[in-house]
């Protein structure tokens, strides 16, 4: 019988290795991977041939259910209920948090390491739901204010996996804390400001020039023409400078809720590494999209996601 944490963690590890695995299939990648700008098909710079995403290795019978298939679209603009269930998940969260309410309770007693000293503090199950929630509400915020309308489409099992992402994320910041949740009879009155350990000191500055980045990323790509060669500077070096301030805000978070004599909290390490394989799969192809459409001499220089690895 699996823990809390240990489905969790499944959760995150199976959908990374699907993602990877459909990805790796042009058939299906063609099909349910690309979204938005992506799933465009750009002609290629100084030709009129389009790409084609037909496999004639497969039987038709197989590429019309495909078909079929890739037609349960919802719109791009749904993105911005991930955010608004990523708020929505933190403040019931935290109200179970502060009345130590039974969804919470219910929940921890399912969990490891009942042992308090072998869990996240309180005050770093605290800190961890503040900065998600500082994360949420300015994806909120951003998807809100700053997108543009579009008629780009997605398909839905990205919307109900994003769905089911933040609502995984909303438990796993705290559940690798449940030991020191059950062992007190009010979690909220059990704050104590202590000081911050090294790997907060280090993680803070961290979660917060990420998030920085990454919002003056939006606020530069929302100011431009839409399908056009970003050229600030930031960009000049990665195409999805945003993507990788993503992946560092999950590592931070992940670093920053570590529990006591650990390195890293593995619940919220194995939602990096799911982060980390989605936006790096996108990014793929929106390198690949932009070759496409400005050549791929526009976009020699640039690395994908991470500098000098991918």
């Amino acid at each position: 019988m699996f823990d809390t944490p240990q489905l969790l963690q499944i959760f995150f590890l199976s959908a990374a290795a699907t993602l990877l695995l459909v990805n790796s299939i042009p058939t299906l990648k063609n099909r349910f991977v690309a979204y938005g700008s992506r799933a465009i098909p750009a002609r290629t710079k100084g030709t009129d041939v389009a790409i084609a995403k037909d496999d004639k290795s497969i039987p038709g019978y197989v590429e019309h259910v495909l078909d079929l298939l890739a037609t349960l679209q919802v719109p791009h603009s749904y993105f911005q209920h991930f955010y608004i269930i990523s708020v929505l998940s933190s403040l019931f969260w935290g109200v179970q948090f502060i009345s130590k309410g039974r969804a919470l309770e219910f929940i921890s007693q399912n969990a490891p390491h009942a042992d308090p000293s072998r869990s996240m503090s309180i005050d770093q199950i605290a800190l961890t739901w503040s900065l998600m929630s500082v994360q949420g509400v300015r994806r909120l915020l951003e998807s809100s204010l700053l997108a543009k309308s579009s008629t780009s489409k997605m398909w839905f099992v990205h919307w109900l996996l994003g769905i089911a992402f933040y609502l995984a994320v909303g438990v796993s910041v705290w559940i690798e804390g449940a030991g020191a949740i059950l062992s007190t009879d009010s979690p909220i009155s059990s704050i104590t400001r202590s000081a911050p350990s090294l790997k907060t000191m280090l993680s803070i500055p961290l979660f917060i020039l990420a998030s920085g980045i990454q919002h003056d990323c939006h606020t530069y790509l929302a100011s431009l023409p839409k399908y056009t060669l970003p050229m600030h500077p930031i960009f000049q070096v990665l195409v999805c400078p945003h993507y990788t301030a993503e992946c560092v805000i999950y590592l931070s978070l992940a670093i920053i809720s570590a529990p006591r004599g650990a390195v890293i909290n593995k619940t919220m390490f194995t939602a990096f590494l799911f982060v980390s394989t989605n936006l790096a799969v996108t990014a793929s192809m929106t390198k690949e999209w932009y070759e496409r459409k400005f050549g791929k001499e526009a976009v020699a220089k640039r690395w994908k996601i991470m500098p000098s690895v991918y």
